[in-house]
């Protein structure tokens, strides 16, 4: 019996787009301690903040290291950290913004992006 694959859904799709290109942008490496091992994609704004959820100025790319043990663990001075490296007064504007996710139009800006 053939097993018919299921499609990803287009959040999903979205979700993985947005993660390449903040690692790409990062150069492939943890932008706190420059790893290039088990690099992640780190929402700075929570991800349920539709308004920041494919927005790259709300990514970092940390490696798991970083990511887990030290972002998620020292959030004081992860976030005195990521003002030194990101616009938080852009991301702080556009966080009570209304957001419906037209997901077919953020993943063709954000494959636009990933060929740059």
């Amino acid at each position: 019996m053939y097993k018919i694959k299921k499609q990803k859904s287009p959040r999903k799709l979205c979700d993985e787009l947005w993660a390449e290109k903040v690692k790409k942008r990062a150069n492939g490496c943890c932008e706190k301690c420059f790893s290039t091992n088990h690099l992640s994609a780190h929402h700075i704004y929570p991800r349920t903040i539709y308004a920041l959820r494919y927005d790259l100025q709300n990514g970092v790319a940390l490696c798991k290291r970083c990511h887990l043990y030290w972002a998620h663990k020292n959030a004081l001075e992860f976030v005195d950290w990521i003002k030194t490296i990101r616009n938080i007064e852009y991301l702080e504007s556009r966080r009570h913004s209304q957001s419906k996710n037209d997901y077919k139009l953020i993943e063709i800006m954000l494959k636009q992006k990933l060929n740059r």
